[in-house]
């Protein structure tokens, strides 16, 4: 795939209507996240129902509406995987906020700059926890596989962590970093809706692999808005993978591709924060055309990830799931336009 001005846009009618469709069961997802705070003691429900009611885009519940859909229909199990797979997504963006030192999340103050770091480890323990408790009312199968994605999850973190401040890390190895750690909080959702429903291993491994590739490519959209984004429009904390040492694919292709002066200032600003220099980067990074191989890179991840749909029959879920990949596609083309004025 190759990034073009005019990227094909979705069917509006079609996602639009399928939405509209899943709009209650959405709108039960939420009541029924919003429910899990009550599980826990009345002394401290309060933290659990401020990031429970957090308005997220709950991409990864409606991908398992999709899936389940598009392989053969919505039961209850599903909208309670729906439920298990955002309180394990909103337990790691708690302790997102903690390792990045982030100090809002979603428009609101993150949970770590309200009530620290130590309330703020265990609130994220507590919703791993107890999003594994409902997920016990599924079949031990499913839970296994839920399980072992967290883990995956949770690896793929810890790698990305010993890699802080590496310049040596290579681009396979941010790529895998990904795929594990958002990548596969796109592949639960789609793999498990479509196992539910009893559909064959190719369907299933075919969703999962979709999900995957489109989490991959958000993750390095998601890397450029922390680059150029701003903090009002994308509503949490920018800047923070500078702070934190993580080395994101704009960063590495530009240290890759760049001189000397261009890796000298990198490593100084990685090293002492964002600083006076920082617009010189985000230069750099238009100039020298990284901004657009990076963009490639996650077009080339929608591409593959379509491409895995093949194995479904045509049907309005189907094109759906395609259009959410042509959505972030069109968000990754905007992001490219919009900076070429630098």
């Amino acid at each position: 795939m190759t990034i073009i001005k005019d990227q094909v846009k979705p069917k509006p009618d079609i996602f639009q209507s399928l939405t509209g469709q899943l709009k209650d069961y959405l709108a039960w997802i939420d009541r029924e996240i919003l429910n899990q705070a009550e599980e826990f003691d009345a002394g401290v429900a309060s933290l659990f129902r401020y990031v429970l009611a957090s308005e997220g885009k709950r991409i990864r519940p409606l991908l398992v509406l999709l899936s389940a859909k598009g392989s053969g229909g919505i039961a209850e199990d599903h909208l309670y995987l729906a439920v298990v797979i955002e309180m394990i997504h909103l337990a790691t963006l708690v302790h997102d906020d903690i390792l990045d030192g982030a100090s809002m999340r979603r428009g609101l103050p993150s949970v770590t700059s309200r009530w620290g770091t130590e309330i703020s480890v265990l609130l994220g323990d507590s919703l791993f926890a107890q999003a594994l408790k409902v997920c016990c009312r599924l079949h031990p199968d499913i839970i296994r596989s839920v399980a072992s994605g967290v883990c995956v999850v949770c690896s793929g973190e810890i790698l990305q962590t010993r890699r802080r401040f590496d310049w040596s890390l290579l681009e396979e190895e941010y790529l895998k970093i990904i795929q594990m750690k958002t990548g596969e909080l796109f592949r639960i959702p789609c793999e498990l809706a479509a196992r539910l429903n009893s559909a064959s291993s190719a369907i299933s491994e075919a969703l999962g692999r979709f999900g995957q590739a489109l989490g991959s490519s958000y993750q390095i959209y998601d890397d450029c808005l922390d680059l150029f984004g701003s903090e009002e429009n994308v509503g949490k904390t920018l800047g923070t993978d500078l702070g934190g040492g993580k080395l994101t694919l704009p960063i590495l292709y530009l240290y890759q591709q760049g001189s000397e002066e261009i890796k000298r200032t990198l490593v100084e600003i990685f090293e002492n924060g964002v600083s006076a220099d920082w617009g010189k980067i985000q230069f750099w990074i238009v100039k020298e055309g990284i901004l657009k191989k990076t963009l490639q890179t996650a077009m080339n991840f929608l591409e593959k990830g379509e491409n895995e749909l093949a194995l479904l029959p045509e049907s309005d879920e189907k094109e759906c799931l395609r259009d959410v990949g042509k959505i972030l596609g069109n968000h990754l083309l905007e992001l490219v336009n919009a900076q070429s004025v630098l």
